[in-house]
C-alpha cells in the first residue's frame, strides 16, 4: 500500500504533511490513507481530484517478514494520489492497485502504489 515513501532525504509516512500537485497547482495535505485504483471513478464522483506526488523511493511492509522493502520510483513517474475534500479538512489518499505476482514475491504485500506519468506540470 506504500507504507512509506521518500522525496530526496525526506521520509514520509501516513499522517505526514505531503506536498503534491493538482489541477489548481501545488498544495500540501495530510496523508490520511489509501484509495483503491479499482474504485477511482467513485472517488472522482465524490469530488476528489487526482494529484501527483514526487518521490524517489517507496516502501511496502512485507506481510511475510514485517520488514519494509524499498523500491525505486522510476525517473519520470510520480505517485498517484487523490485529494478527498469531503470533510472540513482536505485529506490526501495514495492510490493503490493489486500487486503482480512478481511484486508479491519482491515486496510481500498485495497492494502497490500507482506509479504513473505526471498529470500536472507547473513551472515555479
Amino acid at each position: 500500500m506504500c507504507s512509506t515513501f521518500k522525496n530526496g532525504d525526506r521520509v514520509l509516512k501516513p499522517r505526514s504533511i505531503v506536498e503534491a500537485r493538482g489541477s489548481t497547482g501545488a498544495l500540501s495535505a495530510v496523508w490520511a490513507g489509501f484509495a483503491r485504483s479499482e474504485i477511482l471513478s467513485w472517488w472522482k464522483r465524490q469530488g476528489a481530484i487526482e494529484l501527483d506526488i514526487e518521490a524517489t523511493e517507496f516502501a511496502e511492509r512485507s506481510d511475510k517478514t514485517g520488514e519494509l522493502v524499498w523500491g525505486a520510483v522510476p525517473e519520470g513517474l510520480v505517485l498517484r494520489a487523490v485529494l478527498d475534500a469531503r470533510g472540513n479538512t482536505p485529506l490526501l489518499k495514495v492510490v493503490t492497485r493489486q500487486a503482480t505476482d512478481r511484486e508479491m514475491d519482491i515486496y510481500g504485500h498485495r497492494r502497490m502504489p500507482v506509479l504513473d506519468r505526471p498529470l500536472h506540470t507547473f513551472h515555479d
